[in-house]
């Protein structure tokens, strides 16, 4: 009889799981007709209205060229505004209306009811996975340049 395989590596099943959550969450979001990248800025917007087009870039972790189509494509269907800011022309501040906060909730609730349908921790063990993934995660991007 062969030996068993090893266990997958730690690491190796946590890069896997986030892939699995990232698709579930595209194709949820899809479902909506966003991208993820389009559902993260209306939240983020959601939360911090009236941002320039740099900090939104910058809190989002991406450059601010990528996010120029998905702004482009959110403000032509009315979801966001774009505003040069009136004491510095060179900054673009960027504002959530009333149609991108309902865009929002409805593909949030649509991505969040995806999400809970995978399977959950046992009681008591969310909130020890969750501080093993923040410390983490705390520890690769302090590694990182």
């Amino acid at each position: 009889m062969p030996p068993a395989p090893a266990p997958e590596p730690l690491d190796r099943l946590v890069v896997r799981a986030g892939l699995a959550l990232q698709r579930v969450v595209r194709q949820a979001a899809a479902a909506h007709g966003l991208s993820a990248t389009a559902l993260d800025v209306l939240a983020a917007l959601a939360d911090r209205d009236d941002v320039s087009h740099r900090d939104l870039a910058g809190h989002l972790r991406l450059a601010p060229a990528t996010l120029t189509p998905v702004l482009d494509a959110l403000e032509a269907e009315g979801a966001l505004t774009r505003v040069r800011d009136g004491r510095d022309r060179r900054v673009v501040r960027i504002s959530i209306t009333e149609r991108g906060r309902q865009r929002h909730a409805v593909a949030a609730a649509g991505v969040a009811a995806a999400v809970a349908a995978l399977p959950q921790p046992a009681a008591g063990e969310a909130p020890v996975i969750r501080a093993h993934l923040i410390h983490l995660l705390d520890a690769v991007e302090r590694a990182l340049p």
